[in-house]
């Protein structure tokens, strides 16, 4: 910013906050997966250790790195300032896909005699079970379909998700002690306040299995289908009838996994509606393109708005209306305006509206006086994922709607610990994190020439098997490749100001010019640049600038590509290069 003539420069002066905000991938994460550790052990062929990181910190690798909606992409620095961003989330995959064994747990694990109820087997209660078991509870997960994983088996298609992978997740927990109940609903010959006098607490993570209706005359015919009910029963091989023909009304990952799944199931033709335009889908790109690798037809700009029927009993099509955008909504994306006089009809078998799904809450008795908020559903402190009731938690989809894996796995680990203080009394505190110098810093040469590795697929004509994995992950020495782009955010320059004799050659051999020195009247910071300069010459800051005490050395970290060639370049050793560690919040409790 410019003042009256003169250049000032805001700065910050690093804190633990600063830190884990710059590690862009690691801060996007809802559990704070340490991205670049484990994409630094891929670079060095470790792949028991990425997979070891992994397994600690979003629990479920070989998952996560199949279906993971991948927040972290979205902030890495690779991305923002050079070209696409690491594939984060394909080398959490190769993590799990070329290990050579599993991680031994650090110790074993103390008893504390209590017991904890969790209501729901998806990710989210298997995440706090599965933390839980871990700092010693013992815990009863009850589920009320005869298979365990909630959405991750009877949503998702084993195409996207095989069901090894899954089981094999669930066996990890079961390994920690976990007990759990399949056949088991809440409501009936167990109830919520059994559950209450035979355990000090209980989790609610039911997830949202309520299929969510479009509104719209004849959506109660037969041939009318909602996407959540049908992944259900075909993930439970219950019988369908699909027809020739398949419309598929919605944008999101429902929707995809209904009409590619229609196609499996030997539908002649697919159809995709959805009201806004291919740029504002929320799927994953990578997931629509194979949608249309498929010849499944997506037409956007388009909603149904009455279903048809030749008999008044069974679906014969459905009568859609075009579309424009107009201004955009709350969640950015532009609102759907139906263009008058632009209807037409749609001959189809079968309709499948997969526009939402909501929590079903009937099972909890109004006896024991949970609060549910206005949207029907239960309210919790969203810091501690307590309700108003005591020793009653909750969480996942259940509370806030259908979400995508890690962040109920993160609402999981949140009230596993949010439990594990409610029970011992232990007030939880963040332990500061830590610096370790960090070995010799060596990149590739070609560093920013590397292109982003792509992910293989099995050929189009092979993908009419409802079992048979579409994406074939990254071969060792496409994900060591893949994971030498990395830019090593979790490496910081740290600065000795007692050795900088400011002589510049930092400056000057900056490959991405993130070095300049000031002067102190052309730089701003707050109160914490000011205490900063006060106890470092025993004077006010407006002082310091007037006498010219100082030059500061700034540094822009949006721009660094962590070469280690201001340290190597530093007469003095004023520069180090040292390697920044988050503390994980479940290893402190287990080390207590």
């Amino acid at each position: 910013m410019k003042e009256a003539g003169l250049t000032r420069f805001r700065i910050q002066v690093p804190d633990q906050r600063w830190f884990e905000e710059n590690i862009g991938c690691e801060n996007a994460c809802p559990v704070n997966t340490r991205a670049p550790q484990y994409i630094s052990a891929i670079a060095h062929k470790d792949y028991d250790r990425a997979f070891e990181i992994n397994r600690e910190d979003n629990l479920f690798p070989a998952i996560l790195g199949r279906i993971c909606v991948h927040p972290c992409e979205e902030k890495c620095r690779r991305g923002l300032l050079i070209d696409q961003p690491i594939s984060i989330c394909s080398l959490k995959r190769a993590s799990s896909d070329h290990k050579t064994s599993s991680p031994p747990y650090e110790k074993s694990i103390i008893k504390r005699g209590k017991r904890i109820a969790v209501i729901g087997a998806g990710p989210s209660g298997l995440s706090a079970a599965n933390d839980l078991a871990r700092m010693g509870y013992a815990v009863t997960i009850f589920e009320s379909f005869p298979i365990s994983g909630g959405m991750l088996n009877v949503g998702i298609p084993p195409y996207r998700l095989p069901r090894e992978v899954v089981e094999q997740a669930i066996e990890e927990v079961k390994r920690l002690g976990v007990e759990v109940r399949t056949e088991t609903p809440i409501g009936k010959e167990i109830n919520l306040e059994n559950l209450r006098k035979d355990y000090e607490a209980v989790y609610i993570a039911a997830g949202a299995h309520k299929a969510e209706k479009l509104g719209i005359p004849g959506e109660d015919l037969q041939g009318v289908i909602h996407g959540v009910t049908f992944m259900r029963k075909v993930n439970l091989k219950e019988n369908l009838k699909i027809g020739a023909t398949v419309a598929v009304v919605g944008g999101g990952n429902t929707a995809m996994d209904a009409a590619r799944t229609s196609f499996r199931l030997g539908a002649k033709e697919v159809f995709i509606l959805y009201r806004r335009s291919r740029e504002e889908m929320p799927v994953d790109l990578r997931e629509l393109d194979q949608v249309e690798e498929e010849g499944i037809k997506v037409h956007y700009l388009t909603q149904p708005i009455r279903v048809l029927s030749k008999d008044g009993t069974t679906l014969s099509g459905v009568r859609c209306i075009r579309n424009r955008l107009g201004e955009p909504e709350r969640d950015g994306r532009r609102r759907p305006i139906p263009v008058e006089g632009s209807e037409f009809d749609i001959d189809i078998d079968l309709l499948i509206p997969a526009v939402s799904q909501s929590p079903d809450i009937s099972f909890l008795p109004e006896e024991i006086g949970l609060e549910i908020s206005k949207w029907d559903r239960l309210a919790v402190n969203p810091e501690t994922s307590e309700t108003n009731v005591p020793g009653i938690f909750a969480g996942g989809d259940f509370v806030t709607g259908p979400r995508d894996v890690i962040r109920v796995i993160a609402d999981g680990r949140k009230a596993a610990l949010s439990i594990h203080q409610y029970l011992s009394g232990e007030t939880y505190e963040k332990r500061p994190s830590c610096f370790t110098p960090a070995p010799e810093i060596r990149i590739d040469p070609d560093l920013e020439k590397i292109s982003r590795q792509r992910v293989e697929t099995i050929p189009v004509k092979e993908r009419n098997s409802f079992e048979k994995e579409v994406e074939l992950g990254l071969s060792k020495e496409s994900a060591r490749r893949e994971a030498k782009r990395c830019l090593q955010c979790h490496l910081f320059t740290i600065f000795d100001r007692q050795k900088c004799i400011l002589c510049g050659g930092c400056v000057d051999i900056c490959p991405k010019s993130c070095f300049r020195m000031a002067r102190l009247d052309e730089i701003e910071g707050g109160e914490r640049l000011s205490t900063l300069i006060e106890s470092l010459y025993n004077v006010p800051i407006e002082k310091a600038e007037k006498l010219n005490l100082a030059t500061a050395m700034i540094k822009d970290e949006s721009r660094c590509i962590q070469c280690g060639l201001c340290a190597k370049r530093c007469p003095t050793g004023a520069i180090t290069m040292e390697e920044y560690h988050r503390q994980s919040e479940l290893r402190r409790e287990q080390d207590r």
